[in-house]
């Protein structure tokens, strides 16, 4: 259920949710996390951009609640429907630093490699025959 909700909302937002605040283009939902009850939902949503467009757009995305669960509502046939709480997934984010992380360490390597160095470091000394 939490993975319908979650490519319901992100739907939309990029076919229903008409405000300024709101880039469809760089706000996407990554999760969902719902209790047992269905009673709320919790929301992660990443937006691309600095902390202050994050914090605009998650203001927008909160202000909006309402209408998206009442569209909601109609995409998704449930009892009752969750009260929306949009959170900013920080997850994402330190995905994204790791994974830069590791490519600035790879192309580093590359680099040694083919200027005929030694790659990540080793000395020829250091390799035990």
């Amino acid at each position: 259920m939490a993975s319908l909700m979650r490519d319901t909302i992100g739907q939309l937002l990029l076919s229903k949710v008409s405000d300024p605040r709101i880039d469809p283009a760089l706000t996407s939902v990554t999760r969902v996390e719902l209790p047992k009850d269905f009673t709320s939902a919790k929301v992660y949503v990443s937006v691309v951009g600095t902390e202050a467009q994050q914090r605009l757009a998650l203001r927008a995305l909160r202000h909006a609640a309402g209408y998206i669960q009442e569209l909601l509502t109609r995409q998704i046939k449930l009892r009752n429907t969750p009260v929306l709480d949009f959170i900013i997934d920080r997850r994402f984010k330190k995905t994204t630093q790791t994974l830069a992380i590791i490519d600035q360490a790879m192309q580093e390597i590359r680099r040694r490699e083919s200027a005929g160095g030694p790659a990540a470091g080793l000395v020829a000394d250091d390799v035990e025959e």
